[in-house]
């Protein structure tokens, strides 16, 4: 035997195990990284579903909330005067707000008033009370008995989803009440969204993919053991389906296909290397497996092991940090580009559920988070601690005599006027509810909290915004509760925010457009 065969042979054989072993590395390493990829994007992918879903759903909620807390409504569902019926329920309005479904009824489950639309008729709208009242009537009895009308005022409510016709609507119930949370309720407020073909195809152009929504059925749940279902439907396609749960009870199944681009590009990675394995291996198998581990299985090692750190830390501000300029490098900065789109919307949510959508100030929510932050801060740094508890006067007047729209110029003017006079950045302004507003002000004393407060009334009564109805001024006033405390174990945000509102309740008494203030109890 020749020494060029006896050569050969030896390099044949390590050609084939190194082919080998190349295989087995991709099967065994580089596909399921791919495949864990595939999963997480298919995940990411039905989230962002999802969460437009719910984002329709709070929006519902909201403008619910917004209208049963409204004293019109109130005085509405007591008289069932035809103003506001002219003012506010028409088809117009329920177009604006994307709803096709409206119920007022009494505390009997009497309605009071009822419009159900179909926007999208070729026809224009078309009013579809007659046909569905009924039905809606015996859903809204149902759901209103499941309202804790002895729950806090925010957390009287139930929504969710509920069919008519076969089609899916996003609804919330409230009870009516005064703006102030007094007296008893007067009976409830419904709204509704289809989710039609032409409103799935809207939400779908929105955050561009295409999905679908199902009904949830005893078979779906009974199916259904994790929060996802990530299903190969072939070698193209991918199904990713999660369960929309409100209140921790399904209500709507949303799917979406998914191609297996991820899927699709790691197979042909492996085919690649693969074959050049075989083609090099005769005269390269040694330096071709390191080469090949330099080059393919280590950049995807990397890839992954960034994956399963940004997954892990749920910190979607890091980005994976490979840069090379091949397939792995493009799946990289494709991965960075879909991370980009999630923290967007993630700031994009956070500031939605922090912010009030008519002043742009920050809401209860956001309210809550900073209290108790600057509590638990203050209670260590032994710093004062003062709020103001702000409420505009006569406001009820003021919005009967010039309208809706010109109350909420108002409250956008005042909470401009509060936020430009709050300097600091720890300092926060927020709409409270109705037209109170509350200023936290950490390490702030009482006495330059009394300053503070003098100078909003200024500020306010400088803007010098017409208000004959006032019994004050000519003009818009503001009255100010304040309360300060260094926070510690003996007294608590309830206190404190109950002082001030003590303290607002004694301005009023004492002619309004001025400041009183009251410490917590303990």
């Amino acid at each position: 035997m020749s020494i060029s065969t006896k050569t050969a042979l030896p390099i044949i054989l390590m050609a084939i195990l190194l082919s080998l072993s190349a295989f087995l590395i991709q099967r065994n390493l580089i596909l399921p990284a791919f495949t864990n990829i595939e999963k997480d994007q298919a995940k990411d992918n039905i989230d962002r579903v999802v969460r437009r879903l719910e984002g329709e759903l709070r929006t519902v909620d909201f403008t619910v909330y917004d209208w049963s807390s409204w004293d019109d409504t109130y005085r509405f569902l007591e008289d069932q005067n035809d103003a506001y019926v002219s003012s506010n329920l028409n088809a117009d309005t329920f177009w604006n707000y994307g709803f096709e479904i409206a119920l007022m009824m009494d505390m009997e489950g009497t309605p009071v008033w009822a419009g159900v639309y179909d926007f999208q008729a070729e026809e224009g709208s078309v009013d579809q009370t007659g046909r569905h009242l009924a039905d809606i009537l015996s859903t809204a009895n149902r759901l209103s008995q499941q309202i804790d009308l002895e729950a806090d005022i925010d957390d009287r409510k139930i929504s969710g989803v509920f069919e008519l016709d076969g089609t899916p609507v996003l609804y919330s119930m409230r009870p009516v009440h005064r703006s102030d949370g007094s007296g008893e309720p007067r009976g409830f407020v419904m709204f509704g969204q289809r989710l039609s073909a032409k409103r799935l195809a809207d939400l779908a152009q929105q955050i561009v993919l295409t999905f679908t929504v199902a009904p949830v059925n005893q078979q779906t749940l009974s199916d259904t053991t994790t929060p996802y279902t990530i299903k190969a439907l072939d070698d193209e396609h991918l199904k990713a389906t999660r369960l929309l749960t409100v209140d921790n009870k399904p209500q709507l199944e949303a799917s979406v296909i998914l191609e297996r681009n991820i899927a699709r590009l790691g197979s042909e990675i492996t085919l690649y290397s693969v074959s050049v394995f075989v083609l090099l291996s005769l005269v390269l198998s040694a330096m071709l497996l390191v080469l090949f581990r330099n080059l393919v299985v280590r950049p995807i090692l990397d890839l992954k092991r960034d994956i399963s750190s940004i997954s892990n830390a749920m910190d979607y501000s890091m980005r994976a940090q490979i840069r090379n300029h091949d397939e792995i490098g493009l799946l990289s900065q494709e991965f960075n580009s879909m991370l980009n789109v999630i923290e967007s919307n993630n700031r994009q949510l956070k500031k939605l559920t922090e912010t009030d959508p008519l002043t742009g100030l920050y809401n209860r929510l956001a309210l809550d988070r900073k209290l108790q932050q600057a509590w638990s801060i203050l209670t260590r740094t032994g710093d004062p601690l003062s709020v103001l508890l702000i409420d505009i006067d006569h406001f009820k007047a003021f919005n009967d005599h010039y309208g809706h729209l010109a109350g909420d110029d108002c409250l956008i003017r005042i909470a401009s006027i509060l936020q430009d006079t709050i300097k600091r950045d720890t300092d926060m302004v927020a709409r409270y509810g109705g037209e109170e507003f509350l200023i936290v002000l950490p390490g702030t004393s009482a006495r330059d909290a009394q300053i503070i407060a003098k100078s909003l009334i200024d500020a306010v009564a400088e803007a010098r915004i017409e208000h004959h109805l006032s019994m004050v001024k000519p003009y818009v006033t503001v009255s100010v509760g304040l309360s300060a405390v260094t926070p510690s174990p003996e007294y608590s945000l309830k206190e404190l925010i109950s002082s001030a509102d003590k303290a607002l309740y004694r301005a009023k008494e004492q002619g309004r457009n001025c400041v009183c203030s009251a410490p917590p109890s303990g």
